[in-house]
């Protein structure tokens, strides 16, 4: 009954952050265009199962992130009992953990399922997937708190949730080799690297908190300035790395429309280039971003299926 009084679901909304799992759909939108673009096959039922082991863990991170950031926290006072959401909402921290534990084993059955469909591989992105996830803020040392956390958020949300669409929209008719690897990569490059501007967009945005609470990200050794710096680079980059896989002959002309939203992000961005704000600006970067989450998986899948 303690549980059903405080898991209302607003406060389910916010720990999860379920307003963001929509946008899972895209990544799957591109690795099911991409294994029938390379493969001539797409297994819809791996593909959902995968989809819902993803929708559910992503819920499932999100508790978790907000559980142990309260714990790690440093700044009690302001970030833990102001910010955080288990304090600001003096929510009980065992049924927080409670929760994020039982949402990782509902999304291990469809992942089990998974497995027992297409064999070991999928076990082994699982592994890769579950140990970042959970580890991202949990342990002594978590990845949040180092530079390397945004690139391995985006590679593990960019490219490892499309490789492994790809692994199991192929499973029985083609063997995922090397150069299927290689080419998802730089597939999914674009997408890749755009994430990655929007996890050092959120990191520099919280500098000063995460300094505060002793996690030393890729913008606390750039500062503010480099931080975004790196991030209009690599904007560019990311928008502009469509016409290559053209070029290069591996990706459908359709897709090098996508660069023409370069501008109107950048346009988006200014805000937060000016000024990076959590609360004012930095939604600009993720309303500007989910253009390009958006439109590079459905260009894609509609050079691939027209």
């Amino acid at each position: 009954m303690e549980q059903q009084r405080w898991l209302t679901w607003p406060v389910f909304y916010e720990l999860t952050e379920i307003y963001t799992a929509p946008l899972n759909v895209m990544w799957f939108v591109l690795g099911a265009a991409i294994a029938q673009y390379y493969a001539g096959t797409v297994n819809w039922l791996n593909v959902g199962l995968c989809l819902l082991v993803v929708f559910i863990f992503d819920l499932a991170v999100n508790v978790a992130d907000n559980y142990y950031d309260y714990q790690h926290a440093h700044d009690r006072e302001g970030y833990a009992l102001q910010t955080n959401p288990v304090g600001r909402l003096s929510l009980p921290v065992g049924g927080v953990a409670g929760l994020a534990w039982g949402l990782y084993a509902l999304a291990a059955i469809p992942g089990i399922i998974l497995v027992l469909r297409t064999g070991w591989p999928v076990a082994v992105f699982g592994a890769i997937g579950y140990a970042i996830g959970i580890f991202y803020t949990a342990g002594p040392r978590p990845i949040n708190a180092t530079p390397f956390s945004a690139a391995i958020v985006a590679l593990a949300i960019a490219f490892l949730i499309q490789l492994t669409c790809v692994y199991v929209s192929i499973y029985g008719q083609r063997p995922l080799t090397w150069e299927i690897v290689g080419t998802t990569f730089l597939l999914c490059l674009p997408l890749t690297l755009i994430f990655f501007t929007l996890q050092m967009a959120n990191d520099t945005a919280d500098r000063e908190e995460d300094i505060a609470n002793h996690r030393y990200t890729l913008a606390y050794y750039l500062g503010q300035a480099g931080s975004v710096k790196l991030i209009q680079a690599f904007l560019m980059i990311g928008s502009c790395w469509p016409l290559v896989n053209v070029v290069l002959g591996i990706a459908p002309s359709w897709t090098a429309l996508s660069v023409i939203l370069l501008p109107i992000m950048w346009r988006g961005m200014r805000p937060f280039f000016a000024v990076q704000d959590k609360q004012k600006t930095f939604m600009t970067t993720v309303k500007s971003a989910s253009l390009f989450f958006i439109a590079y998986p459905l260009l894609f899948a509609l050079g691939t299926w027209l």
